[in-house]
């Protein structure tokens, strides 16, 4: 099959979408608006009008598709790609949602909900992450569950081969995995962290960036926490960071299934997150902690679940899960035969 990927080459999960078909002995060829981090993304410069250039940018795109002749249109996040994606011909067109989209933007006001609706239509299959969301689909869009595939990203093999390190049982690590914004509600974490380390021998790390970094590294000094921020890293040293935590925080008010809280349970870290559907999929009170995004509730639970011997139970049971139910290219496969069966 031939695959025409739209999506943003700013992002890991873009390439790995793509080079994870290719690698199946597919034709992939990305189309992106964003600066790609690599180099496999087919050449294309978008109109300079700002916050309208996705809109923009289909005349342009739609020439170019017709150019590539994909049999598949693989729009990746709803409001941009997913949006570009209507506008093209193929013969199967499939849109990934990844969580903010459908969670969040498409309930902004009533006008973002009817585009939303619009958009969904436009595809012959949705792919999400999550369970609950093929009820959020059905209920508020209509859109029947035998259109929608629960793929959850799941964890590479070269991931799931790397088992887990011994850790020391102090200090303990803390990482947060999200991005800078505010929906990740990085204040309250940080106060949590702030009320612990008075407890506990500790250290941070905050990975990613985004709107909000310089405001969290602020904040974080005025708290007198001393955290690491890593920026944007590569995938290795990524890992790294993640097989040295004891502990990944992720408490945003809505989410669909992290992929980046799937790879630190696989590599060891117990998960500290929010209370929210999404998560209740992955993590129970044996094998993490699930709090209100509230530094007070945050602190409360974690005192009344931590010892070093529930610690330990929790992260091999963790990776027992991730090992058991996100082999990722199990779920690729099933993925390109479900998109085989539209042909």
């Amino acid at each position: 099959m031939r695959f025409l990927l739209l999506g943003d080459a700013s992002s890991y999960h873009t390439h790995r979408w793509a080079e994870s078909i290719a690698g199946e002995g597919h034709d992939v060829h990305i189309v992106s608006l964003e600066p790609p981090i690599r180099g496999n993304v087919v050449p294309f410069r978008p109109p300079p009008v700002g916050k309208f250039k996705y809109v923009a940018s289909v005349p342009g795109i739609r020439k170019l598709a017709r150019g590539l002749e994909p049999d598949v249109i693989f729009a990746h996040f709803l409001p941009n790609y997913g949006l570009i994606g209507t506008f093209l011909g193929a013969r199967v067109k499939v849109l990934a949602l990844w969580g903010s989209d459908i969670l969040h933007w498409a309930f902004k006001t009533p006008l973002h909900r009817v585009l939303a609706g619009r958009i969904l239509m436009g595809y012959d299959l949705i792919v999400v992450d999550a369970n609950f969301v093929v009820e959020v689909l059905k209920r508020n869009f209509n859109v029947p569950p035998e259109r929608v595939r629960v793929i959850p990203f799941g964890v590479p093999k070269e991931v799931r081969d790397l088992g887990l390190r011994d850790l020391p049982e102090e200090p303990l690590h803390f990482v947060s995995m999200r991005r800078h914004e505010p929906l990740f509600n990085h204040t309250e974490i940080l106060k949590f962290l702030s009320m612990l380390k008075n407890d506990y021998p500790i250290r941070v790390t905050y990975l990613q960036s985004g709107s909000l970094s310089r405001e969290i590294e602020r904040y974080a000094r005025d708290m007198g926490l001393d955290v690491r921020f890593t920026g944007r890293i590569g995938y290795s040293e990524y890992l790294e960071v993640l097989r040295a935590t004891h502990f990944c925080i992720s408490v945003p008010d809505r989410d669909t299934s992290s992929v980046s809280l799937l790879e630190c349970m696989a590599l060891g870290g117990v998960p500290i997150v929010s209370d929210i559907p999404a998560n209740r999929e992955w993590v129970d009170e044996e094998r993490g902690i699930l709090t209100p995004p509230d530094a007070d509730e945050m602190y409360a639970r974690f005192k009344e679940r931590f010892n070093f011997r529930w610690w330990k139970r929790a992260r091999e049971a963790n990776r027992s899960l991730i090992l058991q139910r996100c082999n990722w290219e199990e779920n690729l496969r099933r993925f390109l035969s479900t998109v085989e069966s539209y042909l």
